[in-house]
């Protein structure tokens, strides 16, 4: 029987190879004749391939932090087709000058820009890159120098500094060198994992001439270690970090590669380790915050630097290392602190924020305030998420008879930040109690738990804070939806914030079913639009007749880092006309 479809390969392998280069042409006419039907499946392949190849890709900016007042050379690594690209940085002080070479970027920077980071993206007329972090700092900065394997090898820093290296390959390490004065107290601290990226599980020791450890860190912000020493005499010692991978491989040895970059901030001096409250309220104060951490001075200056679309709020004390993420409330809350001095602490009002350290052996902090009968409320700690050790439990009682109400650990597995719901059957007096499971203590076991009144809500979120529209024209978001307190209305989910010529196919999830938990928003764009810029995704609750709507709208979110997340995405719509 004759192949109907072979004139129409043979057709289509014509013009194909008609275009091809002359080398490449005669190895494909050989292919081609050979097999037709292979032939074509592997140049449609290869032409698949260099559509992808052809976006761009930012992996990392390197110098991975700049320091305020100067002006720095910075390569962005990745896949750039196209060059030169554009930039778009979520603070206003921050302006990346594009070079003349691919990847070339100079930043001059004010000596008055606050410490903290800024969130760079980088777009062409066809892609965009993911939302890439840059670490700004009130302190000088300084490059590792190789080789620096050995202590005899060791890159010198005075101190304050912040030291910036890669470790590139593998059983890589680098070592400073730093001197310090009997009765100083000393702080390391790596920013790798957070909010770097790097996919590092990071180790630092303090060791001596001859090598001996005299301290070692792991594992104290999220997975990245930071340490704290307090001098016995004047002496020079040795601050040396290596890493094994963030997901382990079962190779033994250190790791390295060349996405294993780092910062270590390096101070005798003044260091924020956090600030409390980690949440705030919608329209807080300097006041209701205070700051933690060595060396500080008996009156602290805190200033703040706002919120942008990418980033929380930042707290941080002038020109020192350190600074505190505060994420925010949609909502105003009433601010309080653990009482030492009492047995328990007392909430006048709710919604409130209540905060402290669990910082001795089998403390229990206590908070009481009085609920309504019928009422459910709901209390959730921050604190692993922000990359504290706390490992949380919540338990709430009744005042008058001690019974219990309710208690929890973990809000799920790996999820380490307790949450607890309950609705009292009586008005009554409760106290809401946090401890730690595994009775760890330190200044560094800091939380922040936010109690209020629970009615039923929503929670939709997205994998990516980009997306394209595709040579179809269209572009399928996948929207998880997360229905909390029985919230069980339906929900018509859409877009906002395109242009003229891009349109939102608007969703419906159903309170029951499979559009309940998931579904998918598509955006259409006119063949002629070209668009790179922000929007939303918000969702709004249908009325029923038995079923009246709530006011509130939704937005859905996507979880740059753990404790940022984002509202505000990237869409790029290429023209596609024929």
């Amino acid at each position: 029987m004759q192949n109907l479809m072979e004139p129409r390969l043979n057709l289509l392998l014509h013009v194909l190879l008609r275009f091809q280069p002359d080398g490449l042409r005669r190895t494909a006419c050989l292919c081609a004749s050979v097999c037709p039907a292979a032939y074509l499946s592997l140049v449609l392949g290869v032409a698949c391939c260099s559509l992808a190849s052809a976006q761009v890709q930012l992996d990392r900016l390197y110098p991975p932090v700049v320091s305020v007042g100067t002006e720095t050379a910075i390569k962005a690594e990745g896949k750039f087709p196209k060059w030169p690209v554009e930039a778009v940085v979520d603070r206003e002080d921050v302006k990346l000058v594009v070079g003349k070479d691919s990847g070339e970027f100079s930043l001059n920077l004010p000596s008055d820009a606050p410490p903290g980071i800024a969130w760079v993206r980088l777009f062409d007329k066809t892609s965009a890159s993911k939302l890439v972090p840059l670490l700004i700092e009130s302190t000088a900065t300084l490059e590792e120098v190789e080789p620096n394997q050995k202590i005899n090898e060791a890159t010198a820093v005075e101190l304050p500094a912040v030291v910036y290296g890669r470790l590139a390959k593998s059983n890589d390490i680098d070592t400073y060198r730093v001197h310090l004065k009997k009765g100083q107290t000393f702080v390391a601290s790596t920013l790798a994992h957070r909010p770097l990226g790097s996919p590092m599980d990071a180790v630092m020791q303090l060791v001596d001439q001859q090598g001996n450890v005299i301290t070692q860190a792991d594992d104290d912000r999220g997975i990245d270690p930071q340490l704290v020493y307090l001098a016995e005499e004047d002496r020079e010692l040795f601050v040396r970090i290596f890493a094994f991978p963030e997901v382990p491989t079962g190779t033994i040895g250190y790791a390295g590669s060349a996405s294993f970059v780092y910062t270590i901030r390096m101070t005798n001096d003044v260091y924020v380790d956090h600030v409390l409250p980690l949440v705030q309220p919608l329209d807080s104060s300097a006041s209701a915050s205070t700051a933690f951490g060595w060396n500080l001075p008996p009156k602290v200056d805190l200033q703040f630097q706002d919120a942008t679309d990418q980033s929380p709020r930042i707290a941080n004390i002038g020109s020192s290392l350190g600074w505190q993420w505060q994420t925010a409330l949609s909502h105003e809350a009433v601010v309080i602190t653990e009482n030492e001095s009492e047995d328990f602490a007392t909430a006048p009002s709710l919604p409130c924020i209540f905060s402290g350290h669990i910082s001795e052996r089998n403390q229990t902090d206590r908070l009481r305030f009085t609920v309504k009968a019928g009422t459910r409320y709901e209390a959730v700690v921050h604190s692993r998420a922000h990359g504290f050790p706390l490992d949380s439990v919540l338990r709430v009682i009744n005042v008058a008879d001690d019974s219990e109400l309710v208690r929890n650990d973990d809000v799920a597995r790996k999820q380490y930040d307790a949450s607890v719901t309950f609705t009292p059957k009586t008005a009554d007096e409760v106290e809401l109690q946090v401890s730690d499971l595994v009775d760890g203590h330190s200044l560094r076991h800091a939380y922040s738990v936010v109690i209020d009144e629970a009615p039923a809500t929503v929670e939709l979120t997205v994998s990516d804070a980009q997306f394209a529209i595709t040579k179809d024209g269209n572009v399928e978001i996948p929207i998880t939806i997360a229905r909390k307190h029985g919230f069980n209305h339906e929900l018509t989910i859409t877009a906002e914030g395109l242009p003229e010529g891009i349109h939102a196919e608007a969703v419906v999830s159903e309170a029951k079913g499979d559009t309940s938990k998931t579904v998918k928003l598509k955006l259409v764009a006119d063949k002629t639009v070209t668009y790179q810029g922000p929007f939303r995704i918000t969702a709004r609750p249908k009325a029923t007749d038995d079923k009246p709507s709530p006011s509130a709208t939704f937005t859905a979110g996507h979880d740059l880092r753990d404790a940022v997340q984002v509202k505000t995405f990237w869409l790029t719509a290429p023209a596609t006309k024929d």
